[in-house]
């Protein structure tokens, strides 16, 4: 799948996608411990005892932020609470959305305002591994209502390399602040009774329970010319709204032969995507939006909605249909 993510300059300075860290694929921003972002808040007094954050916690204004004496360092990310929420407190299974101010802490620069104009709450799941390690790591423990610092290190966010667009040096180390809108667990798998496919559409079985790849059965008919959407469970969670991100499970073959040419559920791990936004397939954004979190969704793609003449080499021509199966596991 191609996953563009949204121009947002969070996302730009965050995610990996994008080019601006590998940590977060081989560090612990995929394979973390709750106790090891635990452990780190008894240490949170050496690099942010001056860091303070006046105002209410409304999720529309800025905090005033003083981060106190520069340069901030530290080795490990260090995390403080600077006005307590209430509920649970997210651990790595959980989606977190917020509005965060993020700083350099060598030269106090503010690099990303989440507050500014036309900008609104962000999520992110802390299990993703596309996100700056130490971002994901800072999230654990935050409540919602809350307000929080926490220090990204060098070693968690860019790297020794830093980011010369951003003016990140590789000794730099980032300073987040962050209002918390929300905390929820996602889905790991969805349940409920599956309807069995329209006649003419591939069918759909999970022989191995809904936690592994689907076997899907193409007929050997000409393949619709039409993008076919059609909800297999339908979910009882919130209705996916246009420019959310959706974390799926999602298994792809092609009509022509059955083959399978991606697949989450292979890869071990659900995905996240950008939704209706043109980030994905236009037989996704215009398919899955307006769907309920829970639900399995089987789509058939033609070319037109997928990837046009050109393909997506080299296992998609500029003729396949594609056929999909999606299980939707959060939207935020």
């Amino acid at each position: 799948m191609r996953l563009n993510r949204p121009a947002s300059r969070v996302a730009v300075v965050l995610t990996a996608a994008l080019g601006l860290s590998t940590v977060a694929a081989c560090g612990s921003g995929s394979s973390g411990s709750d106790a090891a972002a635990t452990s780190t808040t008894a240490a949170a007094s050496a690099a942010l005892q001056g860091v303070t954050a006046t105002g209410a916690v409304d999720l529309k204004t800025a905090p005033k932020v003083t981060l106190g004496k520069t340069p901030i360092s530290s080795k490990d990310v260090e995390h403080k609470v600077l006005t307590p929420g209430t509920g649970k407190a997210a651990t790595r299974a959980d989606t977190v959305r917020l509005r965060a101010e993020i700083y350099n802490g060598t030269s106090g620069k503010l690099l990303d305002d989440g507050f500014a104009a036309g900008r609104s709450p962000e999520g992110y799941r802390l299990a993703r591994t596309d996100i700056v390690a130490g971002f994901t790591e800072g999230l654990v423990g935050a409540t919602k209502g809350g307000r929080i610092v926490f220090t990204i290190p060098p070693a968690k966010g860019f790297g020794s390399a830093g980011n010369q667009q951003l003016g990140v040096k590789g000794t730099d180390t980032i300073v987040v602040v962050a209002d918390i809108a929300d905390v929820h667990t996602p889905l790991t798998k969805v349940d409920g009774a599956q309807k069995p496919s329209p006649a003419g559409l591939p069918t759909v079985e999970f022989k191995n329970g809904p936690t592994k790849a689907p076997t899907v059965t193409v007929p050997k008919t000409k393949a619709p010319t039409t993008t076919q959407a059609v909800t297999l469970v339908e979910g009882s969670g919130p209705t996916v709204q246009k420019g959310q991100t959706i974390s799926a499970q999602y298994h792809g073959v092609l009509w022509k032969d059955g083959s399978v040419f991606d697949s989450s559920w292979q890869h071990g791990q659900a995905a996240d995507f950008p939704i209706g936004v043109g980030g994905v397939i236009k037989g996704w954004d215009n398919s899955l939006v307006g769907k309920k979190v829970g639900s399995r969704v089987l789509l058939v793609i033609p070319p037109k909605d997928g990837y046009g003449t050109a393909g997506s080499p080299p296992k998609i021509s500029g003729t396949d249909t594609l056929v999909f199966v999606v299980d939707i596991l959060d939207a935020y």
